[in-house]
């Protein structure tokens, strides 16, 4: 029968270990701090005045999002459970996310209901309570409570087809398998590029938020972890894989310029999804042989177990640095990037109380909980011994 497993090893997981029985990939943890600081720069670039062409560059730090759905995908597929039941995925994700969001959530409601502008319905923060705000077209509740929390929304939406899937997906040959998510792929982003030009090229659209348009990077994810897991150890060049995303980036800016206004978000995430999937395919592949960078050192790793809580916050403390510290008539591109570190450093700080205080304890609540409530259930054919397998974050 084996050993027991140690104390520690029993212990519940309480981050997103990117391992699994397998090695474990902590550049890709490291990486996920660099997706939440992009969209910190984004929101950064939106309180100033464009005062020059260039402010437009820092704006399309909104392709962290995208970073941030392709990567979910990865992990997710590389860290899945062997025999796991459905149901016990859907409560460990549900243990992951929801007690930070609900914490966030309901301070938001009140910040907004009751502190400052914009006053934000109460009905659509209940919506996005519970993670259904981002289907309806309509940006005040796309955006309700706290804002950055409609990704979380198709994150949902994303972990409910999960299982579904990877096991469709995991069936398919790899010719198949590549068909099959491009055509998804594909259509996502036509319906994202279309939204944006169907809006007369604006830079936002409330298609851009839809889970349904969101699906495809999720989608393209899911494939680049089967393929990991299939044995493909990616080589890419790190700086080959960066270069790919600065020429995109690049192509972007100038179809900006061109127009005045950065180009839509819809089609600058088109642009992006194929080298930011790169990155994390280079990133990977280093990690798989052995070889240590610098997103895989010990504090890019635990900025990326803080990077959701940090997500979560930065917004809000954004809010009160930027309303409270700069007048509307003096809110130039220099006041802003003048306050912004200070905004970064109150965003990380609340980010670890809400990481250590709040995210980890609910999650190993949650969790723990699920697990007394199996050692009392009878066993399904599908569920193997947590120690024969590992712990899925």
């Amino acid at each position: 029968m084996g050993a027991a497993p140690s104390p520690q090893a029993a212990r519940p997981s309480t981050s997103d270990s990117v391992s699994h029985g397998r090695r474990d990939l902590p550049s890709l943890t490291g990486l996920r701090w660099v997706a939440a600081f992009l969209v910190f720069w984004f929101h950064c670039a939106g309180w100033g005045a464009v005062v020059s062409p260039w402010w437009h560059l820092p704006q399309f730090g909104f392709i962290g999002v995208s970073f941030f759905f392709v990567l979910s995908g990865v992990v997710l597929t590389w860290s899945a459970r062997p025999g796991q039941a459905d149901r016990d995925f859907y409560w460990r994700r549900f243990a992951r996310i929801w007690p930070a969001h609900a914490v966030m959530t309901l301070v938001a409601i009140g910040l907004y209901l009751f502190v400052m502008p914009p006053y934000k319905p109460i009905w659509a923060g209940l919506l996005a309570l519970v993670l259904l705000h981002a289907w309806p077209p309509i940006p005040i509740v796309n955006t309700a409570a706290n804002g950055v929390s409609w990704s979380l929304s198709c994150e949902a939406f994303f972990y409910a087809l999960f299982p579904t899937l990877t096991r469709g997906l995991g069936r398919c040959s790899h010719r198949r398998r590549i068909a099959v998510v491009a055509v998804i792929v594909g259509v996502c982003a036509a319906l994202a590029v279309t939204g944006s030009l169907y809006a007369g090229g604006r830079f936002d659209t409330p298609m851009y938020e839809n889970p349904l348009v969101r699906f495809g990077e999720f989608a393209l994810g899911v494939s680049l972890g089967l393929a990991l897991r299939d044995g493909w150890v990616p080589l890419v060049r790190i700086g080959n894989a960066w270069l790919a995303v600065t020429g995109a980036a690049g192509i972007a800016l100038l179809i900006g310029f061109e127009h005045g206004w950065p180009v839509p978000r819809g089609i600058a995430d088109t642009l992006a999804m194929g080298p930011l999937a790169l990155v994390l395919m280079a990133y990977a592949g280093r990690d798989l042989i052995g070889r240590r960078t610098m997103m895989s050192s010990r504090w890019a790793v635990y900025l990326g177990q803080l990077s959701f809580a940090f997500y979560l916050v930065h917004q809000i403390v954004m809010d009160l640095v930027m309303k409270q510290l700069v007048p509307m008539s003096h809110r130039t591109a220099l006041a802003v990037l003048e306050r912004a570190p200070l905004a970064l450093l109150l965003s990380i700080l609340a980010a670890m109380l809400l990481h250590h205080y709040v995210e980890l304890p609910g999650q190993r609540l949650l969790t723990g909980f699920s697990r007394r409530r199996r050692a009392t259930a009878p066993a399904y054919p599908d569920e193997r011994p947590a120690e024969l397998v590992g712990v899925t974050p």
